[in-house]
């Protein structure tokens, strides 16, 4: 399937002159060609984000990454169209949270698939709108955001021992005091942002309650969380339905922690053998302590040199980029690489916004 271009040239280079003069990350500009070269692969002209590794189907991640990729590089016009498709097509459940995939059904038609959400994608669309509605002085996209802000509170809360914790979905996550929570889903500065719009008491213990998660689920040499972690009142544990990886999920953590102000205790042991084997695998076992052979895609190489940036490793980091820039040519199917590795260059120093 040939996805046309998301904007005509001259909206598309009014949008990126906005970008002139504005320092990022290590120094260089996020390039308006990267922008332009994801929504041309995998933006529909109405503003959908195109899965093409997964039939492409479209998910409410994916329209949560599109929006902040459009809001980082000073795009409204794709921002808009982004929204547009967003709220018509998946904003359809009773509530205001999201429909979490969208693709072509049996019988050849194209609607939603499933309509359980997936929290992250609800939290990146709502952290989304509020950064827009306050870049761009808009109150509508904050109306917007507030309403699924508070179906989230309300819907998918969760108390999971001694913690409160964001389910990654209405159904099929929690029972009792049991829940089944993607590390990948822990959006902290989504967290942030919700604190700063309503219920900051609410919002800062959901923070803090994740974060601490996290810690504990790190026990083990590599000092990494696994994708899936399955909590109870006692002390969190692998899945065994899931698998014993840090990998695919919980690979987006070093992306969110960059909304928080100090690094969460993670990724250093990791680092440090990344930094001595030349090698940044795809995924980590963590039971056997054993790498895959497969290095991890562009995208994750992006987002571990910013953890290596925070952690004041800055010849690692430049490495890591370095080698998904390169990478990153080879991966023109690979929607998610290419989201992470965006939001990971183009996130960072613009007039003080901050990724999310």
């Amino acid at each position: 399937m040939r996805i046309p271009p998301a904007a005509p040239p001259a909206l598309f280079q009014a949008a990126c002159g906005a970008l002139l003069g504005l320092a990022f990350l290590w120094g260089s500009p996020a390039g308006c060609a990267e922008w332009g070269r994801f929504l041309e692969r995998f933006v529909s002209a109405d503003g959908r984000v195109i899965d093409p590794g997964q039939q492409d189907a479209s998910h409410s991640e994916g329209q949560g990454y599109g929006l902040w990729l459009a809001l980082l590089h000073g795009d409204r016009p794709a921002f808009d169209r982004l929204l547009r498709w967003t709220v018509d097509n998946l904003q359809v459940r009773k509530d205001a949270l999201f429909a979490w995939s969208w693709g072509r059904r049996p019988n050849g038609s194209w609607n939603v698939i499933d309509y359980n959400n997936a929290s992250d994608g609800d939290l990146l669309i709502a952290s989304a709108l509020l950064g827009a509605a306050a870049e761009w002085n808009h109150p509508p996209y904050r109306e917007k955001a507030l309403a699924v802000v508070r179906d989230i509170r309300l819907h998918l809360a969760f108390p999971a021992g001694k913690r409160r914790l964001i389910a990654p979905g209405y159904y099929g996550f929690a029972v009792q005091e049991r829940l089944l929570f993607n590390t990948g889903y822990a959006v902290f500065p989504a967290y942030r942002a919700f604190a700063a719009a309503e219920e900051t008491a609410f919002w800062s213990r959901i923070l803090e309650d994740a974060r601490s998660l996290l810690r504990e689920a790190a026990d083990n040499p590599f000092a990494l969380p696994p994708d899936w972690v399955v909590v109870e009142p006692e002390q969190p544990r692998l899945s065994a339905e899931r698998g014993p990886f840090f990998g695919y999920e919980a690979a987006r953590l070093p992306l969110y922690e960059s909304g928080l102000e100090e690094p969460l205790p993670l990724f250093g042991p990791f680092l440090a053998w990344v930094e001595r084997s030349g090698y940044l695998p795809a995924r980590v076992n963590l039971v056997e302590h054993t790498v895959s052979t497969g290095e991890a895609a562009a995208g994750f190489h992006a987002v571990f040199a910013l953890a290596a940036e925070r952690r004041g490793k800055g010849d690692l980091a430049r490495r890591l980029l370095e080698r998904g820039r390169v990478k990153i040519a080879s991966e023109t199917d690979d929607y998610y690489s290419n989201a992470l590795f965006l939001l990971a260059t183009a996130g960072s120093g613009r007039r003080g916004l901050r990724w999310p």
